[in-house]
C-alpha cells in the first residue's frame, strides 16, 4: 500500500470513474485501473464494483476510502508542519511565462522585508515548460498562460486563474505600422520584419497565420528581452507578445517608446493567467501569503 494508491481510490470514489479520475490525476485509465486492482489484491477487499456505467465503491470500499481520505489528510498535515519546521531553510522553486520577473522580484524583497527567512529561487520558462517542472517535481509553484480553447493542458493540477489577457503585436511608436491608417490585417503583418520570442504561443500564431494567410518574414528568435527591444525600436521590427508581460517588463518600454496593437479581429488571441501546481504539493502558510501580494500586484496594474 503506498500513497498514491489512496489518492487514486479517493479520487474515483468522487469521480465515480475511472477514466475521469485517470484524467484528473493525469494518469492512464490502465495504470489507474491496475493500481487500484493491486491494492484489493493486498487488502484481500474488493473496493469498487466496476462497469461500464462507472466505478461504485462496496460498503466494504465506503470504509476503505473515508479511512484512507482521512489517512491522506494527516499526511498533508504532516508535510505542512514539517514546512513550518524547516522554514527557515525553505526554498520556493518558482517559474513564471516571460516578463513577470521584476514583479516577482519586488513583490519579495518587499515581502523578505518582513520574513527574513523567507526565499525564493524564481526563473523565467515558457508555459508548456513550466507544466513539464511542476509534473516532475522540479518546481513548487508556477505562474503561466492558458490558452482559453485548450485550458484541458491543465487538467489533472492545481490551476488558480488571476487574470485575463491577450497576445498583441507591438511596434515602435515611430514604425510605419503604428502610424498608417490601415487597419491590422494579415497582408499588413506580411510586409512586416518580425522578431519573436521562443514561445510555443508564439509559435502557434506563426503557425496557424502560415497556414492560413501564408510565411512571415522572421528575422531573429530569441529568449532575451533586450534583443527583442533593441531590434524592434533599431530596426524596425515587430513581435508578437502577451499583454501582461510587455505591462510588468521595464527592459520592453511599452507606452512609452512602444505601441501595442490588437490581432484579436482575425486571430484567437485570448487567454488566462494564473497559479499552477500539484494537487498533493501543499504551499506553506507564508508562501501563500507571498503568491497572494503577487497576485494583487498582477491584479492591480494588469
Amino acid at each position: 500500500m503506498n500513497i498514491e494508491q489512496l489518492m487514486y481510490i479517493v479520487e474515483v470514489a468522487k469521480e465515480k470513474s475511472l477514466g475521469a479520475a485517470a484524467k484528473t490525476l493525469n494518469i492512464s485509465q490502465s495504470a489507474l485501473s491496475q493500481a487500484i486492482t493491486k491494492l484489493e489484491s493486498e487488502l484481500g477487499v474488493k473496493i469498487f464494483n466496476r462497469s461500464r456505467a462507472g466505478a461504485i465503491p462496496t460498503k466494504e470500499g465506503d470504509f476503505i476510502i473515508a479511512k484512507s481520505q482521512y489517512a491522506l489528510e494527516a499526511i498533508y498535515e504532516i508535510k505542512e508542519e514539517a514546512k513550518q519546521l524547516n522554514e527557515f531553510n525553505d526554498v520556493l522553486r518558482m517559474n513564471v511565462i516571460p516578463g513577470l520577473i521584476e514583479p516577482i522580484v519586488d513583490s519579495y524583497l518587499r515581502f523578505k522585508a518582513r520574513t527574513p527567512t523567507f526565499k525564493i529561487e524564481v526563473s523565467e520558462r515558457s508555459s508548456m515548460d513550466i507544466i513539464q517542472e511542476i509534473h516532475d517535481d522540479k518546481i513548487d509553484v508556477g505562474f503561466i498562460a492558458v490558452k482559453s480553447s485548450n485550458m484541458d493542458v491543465v487538467n489533472g493540477f492545481h490551476f488558480t486563474p488571476v487574470t485575463t489577457g491577450k497576445l498583441l503585436v507591438f511596434a515602435s511608436k515611430d514604425s510605419f505600422i503604428a502610424n498608417t491608417n490601415k487597419a491590422l490585417e494579415p497582408s499588413l503583418l506580411k510586409e512586416q520584419l518580425f522578431v519573436l520570442y521562443k514561445d510555443e504561443y508564439v509559435q502557434s500564431f506563426v503557425s496557424n497565420f502560415h497556414r492560413l494567410y501564408g510565411p512571415i518574414n522572421v528575422f531573429l528568435e530569441t529568449t532575451d528581452l533586450h534583443v527583442i527591444t533593441n531590434t524592434i525600436l533599431q530596426h524596425g521590427a515587430i513581435t508578437i507578445g502577451h499583454d501582461i508581460s510587455a505591462t510588468f517588463s521595464r527592459s520592453f518600454p511599452f507606452e512609452t517608446e512602444m505601441t501595442a496593437l490588437a490581432i484579436d479581429h482575425f486571430f484567437d488571441s485570448s487567454f488566462t493567467y494564473g497559479w499552477i501546481r500539484k494537487y498533493d504539493h501543499k504551499l506553506s502558510e507564508k508562501t501563500n501569503e507571498f503568491i497572494d501580494e503577487v497576485r494583487e500586484v498582477l491584479l492591480n496594474k494588469a
